[in-house]
């Protein structure tokens, strides 16, 4: 039910899921996308995220698992360091 609501109000709630199906969840939202390698699609993610907000999203993937960003035009890459 709080997933429900969370779509109402614009957000994608995630709970212990993998970084691959939350990535895929927000890209259906936004037009920037994120890139993301296969080596980290394993690594896990919980949290509110504001959908549409692709970039903020990437932020703090990178800063929870230690990651990299690297901003393209129409995309965000999440990279290992």
């Amino acid at each position: 039910m709080d997933q429900v609501l969370a779509w109402r109000r614009g957000e994608a709630v995630f709970d212990d899921v993998s970084l691959a199906e939350a990535v895929a969840e927000m890209n259906r939202y936004s037009v920037l996308s994120i890139a993301l390698p296969v080596a980290l699609s394993g690594k896990r993610i919980s949290g509110a995220f504001q959908t549409g907000d692709n970039a903020r999203f990437a932020r703090a993937v990178a800063k929870l698992h230690g990651l990299i960003i690297r901003e393209r035009p129409d995309r965000v890459e999440l990279a290992e360091p």
